[in-house]
This record gives structure tokens, C-alpha cells and sequence, in this order.
């Protein structure tokens, strides 16, 4: 590989120095390179960090430097430019982002010399009827959550698994995640951890106020339909639908949001042979 898009989120890299080494890297072994930098405060939920268009034609491979946050955002931005992506950790809890800082420049090396593998991750593609007509409609890497927000006083929704009702819950609220959000807000709420490449989807109650609230595992190729339920003689309550956390929906009673898997991946590159196993146990120590 050559030709690269860095992407940079400057609030992990405030003096920028991490950035211009990647780049002064990729530069000095012949690479052809274009830099997009922001700061989180730039960024607006809903919006793209990075625009399909402003990528360079010829471009091969995606550097994200930043969380896993970073990651997830600029991965779905330019999701139709079918480009393999790798991130460069400077967040918290590095999943997505598997290059550590220290490590990038042996990373780097490999990559350019084309040994390293990719993985393709699936994502689930949810949208929204409010009386039988669709408003909103979004992909998520991670997870489409179910909320509430700004109250103390649970949620009703019931949930149905390809048309046929599954139970209703009263809780926080419901996480339907990929194997790749299994680590995320799903391994919280005590959903269970997943091999990343798995065909599957979770689906996690929040604090269900019931003696069954344990997350079930279903194959990639249903579809989950969630409906957020009224409830009499309770002060009226913002109920939420986020997509990987960037954006909150706010949701009207009898709204119905559909769950599947969607047609598009997102391809990962990877220059170390760890597995499964040596990964979790290495971000869970």
C-alpha cells in the first residue's frame, strides 16, 4: 500500500505529534498521504467528520488515530468508498483501534509491505415507523440502543423476533449489538462477549425490572422489531434511539424500530496475529 487517508481526533493528540510522526513514517517509505484533523468539539453528531468526496481518488487504506469512537465514526463516513481501515489507539479501552502508540511504527512498516490480514465486520441497519411510515433510518458497527433519558422512571417496549412477539420489558431501556459492540455498552449491561467475526445479534436488556432479563442470542438473519409501549398514569418521560452512541433519536409512543443485518461491512486491517482469546484477555486486565 501507497496511498492513505490519516484521519486524526486532535483531543487525543492535542500537540499533534503522534500525527506528524505517522506521516513523516509514511512519507519517508514513498507513501502519498492526506490528513484530515479535528478537534471533538468540531464534530457534530449525525454529521461527517470526514466526507466521501474529500478523499483522494487512489486512496487505499484508512489510518484513524484516536478511541475507539474515532474509529467507529470514520469507518461508517466513508463506509461506501470500500476501504480497508486500521485505527491507532489513543483512547481508553482499545477494541476497534488495535495499534498502541508505541507500536505503530513496526505496524506501519507492515502494512505498507502488504503483510498484514483484514476481517470484515458485520453491521445491523435500524429504522424507524411512526404510524406506519418510516423516519429515520441508520447503521450501526457497535449497537442500536433503546433509551430513556432525563428520568428516573422505566421504559415499556415490547420486542419481536421476525413478526412474532418475543416479551415486554420494563427497563432502562434495550441494546441490540453486533458481535463487534458485544465489547461495548453490551459488555455493561452484562451482555455476553463475542468472537468479533461471528454472524450473529444480541439482544441485552438495561436494568430490566423483571426476574428475566438475561441477553439472547440470535442468528444474523432475523429481524428485531422493537415497539415503545404507553404507559397510563406515569408523568410523560424522552425515550431514545442512538445509533454507536452519535446521535439520540427521540421517539414517539407506538413507535417501532426494525433491527437486521445490513448489506455493507466494514473491513478491518490487522497486522498481528493475536487471537480472540490473547485480545480479551489483554484488554481486560
Amino acid at each position: 500500500m501507497k496511498r492513505f487517508l490519516v484521519v486524526a481526533n486532535r483531543t487525543k493528540d492535542p500537540d499533534g505529534a503522534h500525527s506528524r510522526r505517522v506521516i513523516d513514517i509514511l512519507e519517508k517509505n514513498g507513501c502519498r498521504c492526506t490528513a484530515h484533523l479535528y478537534t471533538q468539539e468540531s464534530s457534530t453528531g449525525g454529521y461527517f467528520l470526514v466526507n466521501p468526496k474529500d478523499v483522494p481518488e487512489g486512496t487505499e487504506a484508512i489510518l484513524v488515530l484516536g478511541g475507539d469512537g474515532t474509529f467507529l465514526h470514520v469507518a461508517k463516513d466513508l463506509l461506501d468508498l470500500k476501504l480497508p481501515v486500521v485505527g491507532i489507539y489513543f483512547g481508553t479501552l482499545g477494541f476497534l483501534t488495535e495499534i498502541e502508540p508505541e507500536n505503530f511504527e513496526e505496524a506501519l512498516q507492515l502494512i505498507i509491505s502488504g503483510k498484514y490480514h483484514t476481517e470484515d465486520r458485520m453491521l445491523i441497519e435500524g429504522e424507524i415507523f411512526r404510524d406506519g411510515k418510516s423516519v429515520y433510518k441508520d447503521l450501526a458497527l457497535n449497537d442500536i440502543v433503546l433509551n430513556r433519558s432525563s428520568t428516573l422512571s422505566l421504559i415499556r417496549f415490547t420486542v419481536s423476533v421476525n413478526g412474532e412477539f418475543l416479551n415486554g420489558y420494563s427497563a432502562d431501556g434495550m441494546i441490540i449489538s453486533t458481535p463487534t459492540g458485544s465489547t461495548g455498552y453490551n459488555l455493561s449491561a452484562g451482555g455476553p462477549v463475542v468472537e468479533p467475526t461471528a454472524q450473529i445479534i444480541l439482544a441485552t436488556p438495561v436494568c430490566a425490572h423483571t426476574l428475566n432479563s438475561r441477553s439472547i442470542v440470535f442468528s444474523a438473519n432475523v429481524e428485531i422489531s422493537l415497539k415503545v409501549e404507553a404507559k397510563s398514569n406515569e408523568r410523560q418521560q424522552k425515550k431514545i434511539v442512538s445509533f454507536d452512541g452519535e446521535r439520540d433519536i427521540v421517539l414517539e409512543d407506538g413507535d417501532i424500530i426494525n433491527i437486521k443485518k445490513a448489506d455493507k461491512f466494514v473491513r478491518l486491517i490487522k497486522t498481528n496475529d493475536l487471537s480472540f482469546i490473547e485480545h480479551i484477555s489483554k484488554n481486560m486486565r
